[in-house]
């Protein structure tokens, strides 16, 4: 395949380059880099899995590299923003109700109210600023 600049906007056009390229190159030969390229700027446009289905590419090859292209690691599932925790009934009434409010450097905040005051509000507030490092 010659060396081609391929539109980063234009599936079908890549689409129709890499056909090409397979029937003139043997089964197994590598895929060109310009090739790659596009299709991980196409990947960070329209999606890995639309792209990967639409060229015939590894799918996990692929988002790899769009990964590394964005320079960030693959989304993720969000955080939760509300958690409940159900406390053991023995703690109830041998203690007083407490709220307590935790921070972190990167700005994150967690204000946690709890019936009784009770050993789990430390193991909470660990759980808290371990996972802003």
């Amino acid at each position: 395949m010659p060396r081609t600049k391929f539109s980063a906007t234009d599936l079908s056009q890549l689409h129709r380059h890499l056909d090409s390229w397979r029937q003139s190159e043997p089964q197994r030969a590598r895929l060109p880099e310009a090739v790659w390229a596009a299709a991980t700027t196409l990947a960070t446009i329209h999606g890995v899995s639309c792209v990967a289905r639409t060229l015939g590419l590894g799918y996990t090859k692929l988002k790899r590299r769009a990964t590394q292209a964005l320079g960030s690691p693959a989304p993720t599932t969000p955080p939760p923003t509300f958690m409940e925790l159900q406390l053991d009934d023995s703690l109830g009434g041998t203690c007083r109700p407490c709220r307590v409010e935790l921070s972190d450097p990167a700005g994150g905040k967690m204000t946690v109210h709890l019936p009784v005051d009770c050993p789990a509000v430390l193991g909470l507030a660990q759980a808290f600023w371990r996972r802003a490092l």
